[in-house]
Order: C-alpha cells, then sequence, then structure tokens
C-alpha cells in the first residue's frame, strides 16, 4: 500500500466515523425531542384531567339536554358562569351536594316567571314550540307528557319541556339577582328544584364563590331519545332563531 493509499483509507475511516457520529448526534436529538414531546403531552394529559371533570346527571331535572344516569363533562378551569350557560355548583342550602342548573339571571336583574314564560328585566326570552315529547322517570316510574321548546338566550340555545301534568304556579317572582349571585333553572322547567324552590320557597341564586364547573353542551340542541320524528320541527324552528336574544340592562 503506498502512502497516498493509506492517506486515503485513513480519511475514508475518519469520514465514515463524522458521518456515524453524526448519525448518533441526529438519532439523540431525535430521541430526545420524542421524550420532550412525550413528557409535554402527559403534562397536557394531566392538565386536561384536572381541568375537567366528568359529572352525572342524577335527576330528570335537565332533561332534555341530559338524559336521567347520563354524564357530561364540564370545565373546572373555564368556571365563570354566563348567561344561558350550564354550571355545576354547590347547592347553597346544603353545600355538600352538587347541582347543576342553566343560568338565567346575572347579578342585578329581575327574573319572573309567568306560565311557559321566562321574564328577565321585563324582556321575555324568546322560544319556539317544537311539539310534544314524554320521558320516563325512574324516580316514581312514571311517564311524563308536555310541550317541547327551543329558546335562545344570549349565545345559547337549547331545549326546553313543560310537564302538562306539573302543577305549576301561574306567576313566580319577581325575583331580584344580589350582586355576586346567578339565578338558575332547570331545563325541565317543571320537574327542576332550582332557584325558584330554594329557602322554604322564598326563592335563591348561587353564589359565584359556588360555581365548580361549566358545562359542554352543544352548539346546537338535540333532541332526546326518543323524539326524534320531531326533527323537522325542530330545524323549522331553529331557522326562526329571532335577532334579539339578550334582555336589556337591569
Amino acid at each position: 500500500m503506498t502512502f497516498m493509499d493509506t492517506v486515503g483509507a485513513r480519511s475514508e475511516r475518519v469520514a465514515g466515523e463524522d458521518v456515524q457520529s453524526k448519525r448518533t448526534r441526529s438519532l439523540g436529538a431525535l430521541l430526545a425531542l420524542v421524550g420532550a414531546l412525550a413528557v409535554l403531552a402527559v403534562v397536557a394529559g394531566v392538565g386536561l384531567l384536572l381541568s375537567h371533570a366528568r359529572y352525572k346527571q342524577p335527576s330528570a331535572s335537565m332533561w332534555p339536554t341530559f338524559e336521567m344516569g347520563s354524564t357530561f363533562t364540564a370545565s373546572r378551569l373555564d368556571r365563570t358562569p354566563v348567561r344561558g350557560s350550564v354550571i355545576v355548583f354547590e347547592y347553597p342550602e346544603r353545600p355538600e351536594q352538587l347541582f347543576d342548573k342553566r343560568v338565567v339571571a346575572m347579578p342585578g336583574d329581575t327574573l319572573e316567571i309567568r306560565g311557559d314564560a321566562v321574564i328577565v328585566n321585563g324582556w321575555e326570552v324568546p322560544k319556539c314550540r317544537v311539539g310534544t315529547a314524554s320521558y320516563a322517570d325512574a324516580i316514581d316510574d312514571t311517564t311524563r307528557t308536555g310541550d317541547l321548546f327551543v329558546e335562545w338566550l344570549a349565545d345559547a340555545s337549547y331545549l326546553v319541556f313543560y310537564d302538562r301534568q306539573a302543577l305549576l304556579s301561574d306567576r313566580q317572582g319577581p325575583y331580584k339577582a344580589k350582586e355576586g349571585e346567578y339565578w338558575v333553572l332547570g331545563d325541565n322547567r317543571a320537574n327542576s328544584h332550582d332557584s325558584r324552590m330554594w329557602w322554604d320557597g322564598q326563592g335563591g341564586g348561587v353564589p359565584a364563590k359556588n360555581v365548580v364547573a361549566r358545562a359542554r353542551t352543544p352548539d346546537v340542541p338535540t333532541l332526546p331519545l326518543g323524539s326524534e320524528s320531531l326533527q323537522g320541527a325542530l330545524d323549522a324552528c331553529l331557522a326562526k332563531k329571532p335577532s334579539e336574544t339578550r334582555p336589556p340592562a337591569p
């Protein structure tokens, strides 16, 4: 082997070692990146678990939005009550119990119920009748039949139910929401223990400190099981969404 052959062989070996070293470094960097992303994914997953929770609907008070016995997800991070949203909260009379209801009146608002009309600051919450619906109440083993409506309140559109057999006062209120509290109603309006009934029937709101989470609900209301035949009527109602869905200031 000549001197040049020796130099060439050494150069090839050194070049090969450089290439191998670069490959090793690249592989190490890739593994480090994958590891970092995995850590981030774990952290994000833990953060999601900490910021969101699943709750079980124990009664029919929020039917048709939540079926009795179903579960729903709520954000514990973004829990500020928004008009029309559903919140999970510590029941003011027994804070060890968690309730979920829809926010209708904000601090300073005046709330009144007249039959199936919800009135906030003298303004009636707009609604559209979808049709007749029914559900089986597992608590007392009865079938509840009544009228299904779409309601629009602020940015929310949702379904509410009025039980024809329930005994309701023709007029409830007016109630005044204090500063720092939110008045709530169940979507099953005649079968819900909500702000209207608390404190021995005097009524009351949910203090801000009692709010635990804000539920995730569909952007567009969906019919409950057994009411699929009303889809055409629901679509027709949704097409009639009014231009004004926010009550005036108190």
